[in-house]
C-alpha cells in the first residue's frame, strides 16, 4: 500500500513521534474488524527542512508473514488440505 503523508509539519521530532503513535493506534483500530482482514499500521517520520512530517500506511498481516497474502510463494511447502465429507441429514419420520 502507498504511504499517506500528513500535511501538517511539526517543529520537533518528539512531537512528530507522538503524532505517529496516535496515528498508528487510531488507524489500526479503524482498519481491523473482528471478522475482517487484519492490518498493521507502519509509520515513519521525515525531516523536511527544519520541520518533521509523519507518513503512515496499512500493511496486510498476511503479506507481512508470508502466509495468506495470495502470492503463492510458499504453496509448495504447505500441507495438502483434506476435503471434507458431506453428511446428509435424515428427515425425521412423522
Amino acid at each position: 500500500m502507498e504511504w499517506v503523508k500528513i500535511q501538517t509539519l511539526y517543529d520537533s521530532e518528539k512531537k512528530a513521534l507522538n503524532i505517529a503513535n496516535i496515528v498508528a493506534t487510531t488507524e489500526g483500530r479503524l482498519a481491523n474488524q473482528q471478522r475482517g482482514p487484519q492490518y498493521e499500521v507502519e509509520t515513519r517520520i521525515e525531516q523536511v527542512g527544519e520541520k518533521w512530517q509523519v507518513s503512515w500506511r496499512k500493511v496486510f498481516v498476511g503479506n507481512k508473514t508470508g502466509c495468506g497474502g495470495g502470492c503463492a510463494s510458499c504453496s509448495d511447502n504447505l500441507p495438502k488440505k483434506n476435503k471434507g465429507k458431506v453428511l446428509p441429514f435424515r428427515k425425521p419420520s412423522v
